[in-house]
């Protein structure tokens, strides 16, 4: 048994605390106005489910915003929904009442969903009923399956679901109980990064670059950053992501974001300083120019199993355009690793006075013991080592 603020309730099962919650929480704030029925009206909708959910989410997400609520029995009951619909904001719990409400009068069943909202994967105990959850979303049972709205954000696509609120369960609050479902687990080949750059090298040292860079799945999440900093400060936080070179500028252009298929797409133009270092009359530069800084150690006292949690794929082509008058000696050995970690790809090519880098690292989700430790970090450190070939091109006599 519990109490709070007043209601009563029993948590001995998931469906008594499910049928609590819908009653006493859901119920007294499931209220629909004429102005509520005015805006679905509006809409015209048409199509599918799925088309007329997508209309109705890109509309709330339009109108509304984010709050923080966390008082009393506000902590865990919703705002009314007409109170969200003239105000323009509530939080997880209010935006995700107001989009069920949105959907009732467009005669969409959903329902309100609790969930861990967490980096790492954290799930309900199907066999210990309990009041947790941090966070709430919406679910849609379709015929071909369910869709997830994430309700607190303006930016996020629709039917996608952030790195946070993945893998692992929620509590589907129904009036007869709870139903504990799965949310989506995304593959590395979703989860994935593309980028190919077009490197210009001087006989400077420096480097003009043009790169077309492409994100999906968690990646797409990463990236959705963009659209919050300030465009002022938007040079300098490049810089530090992108920290491996020394910029005498950097512009990002043309940022997409695609709502529809959860894809972030961003060109760069940049100019960078000392990226060859000149050994009598040749260059030497590292092939792979933007990759991501880490160091991986072995704990030979490691008391713990360690969890890989992201699956993803980067996948990137590296076009060099050499000086006028420089070739290439020899290319760097190409590179071909397999593990239970994941695999790890890098091939150089030379076509006239260009070279090509192909590089594929794919890395898997999982749990592993800690005897594996020691070889899960000489597999990351291979990778860093191959990403660090160095290439030699030499002047003509």
């Amino acid at each position: 048994k519990f109490n709070l603020e007043g209601k009563q309730g029993s948590i001995a099962s998931w469906k008594d605390f499910g049928t609590w919650y819908y009653q006493n929480l859901l119920t007294p704030v499931s209220v629909s106005t004429t102005e509520i029925k005015a805006e679905i009206a509006s809409l015209n909708l048409s199509g599918t489910t799925e088309e007329r959910v997508k209309k109705i989410y890109q509309y709330m997400q339009n109108k509304t915003r984010y709050i923080f609520v966390a008082l009393g029995i506000g902590g865990w009951q919703p705002m009314m929904p007409d109170e969200v619909q003239k105000k323009g904001y509530g939080d997880c719990k209010g935006l995700t009442n107001y989009m069920r409400t949105l959907l009732d009068e467009a005669g969409i069943k959903s329902y309100y969903s609790i969930i861990n909202s967490n980096p790492s994967s954290i799930s309900f105990d199907k066999d210990f009923p309990k009041m947790a959850g941090n966070h709430v979303i919406l679910t849609i049972p379709t015929e071909k399956g369910n869709i997830w709205l994430e309700n607190t954000s303006q930016q996020t696509a629709f039917n996608h679901l952030s790195f946070s609120t993945t893998d692992r369960n929620v509590l589907m609050v129904k009036p007869d109980g709870i139903d504990i479902v799965q949310t989506p687990s995304l593959s590395a080949e979703q989860n994935k990064e593309k980028q190919t750059l077009y490197i210009q090298l001087n006989s400077d040292k420096s480097i003009n670059g043009k790169g077309k860079f492409s994100y999906s799945g968690a990646q797409y999440d990463f990236n959705l950053m963009y659209l919050l900093i300030p465009e002022k400060d938007k040079t300098e936080f490049m810089k530090k992501s992108y920290s491996t070179l020394d910029f005498e500028n950097i512009e990002m252009k043309d940022f997409n974001n695609d709502k529809n298929d959860a894809i972030v797409n961003f060109d760069l133009n940049f100019k960078a300083l000392n990226y060859s270092k000149l050994v009598g009359s040749s260059f030497i530069f590292r092939a792979v120019p933007i990759y991501k800084e880490a160091v991986y150690q072995e704990d030979l006292e490691r008391q713990l199993p360690f969890e890989s949690r992201l699956a993803y794929q980067d996948d990137a082509e590296i076009i060099y355009e050499l000086p006028q008058g420089y070739f290439i000696e020899e290319l760097p050995q190409n590179t071909n690793l397999t593990s239970e970690f994941g695999s790890y790809k890098i091939i150089f090519e030379k076509e006239e006075n260009k070279l090509i880098v192909k590089r594929t690292v794919n890395i898997k989700k999982g749990l592993y013991s800690k005897e594996k430790f020691t070889d899960y970090t000489s597999f990351r450190k291979k990778i860093l080592n191959s990403d660090n070939s160095k290439q030699r091109i030499s002047k003509k006599n």
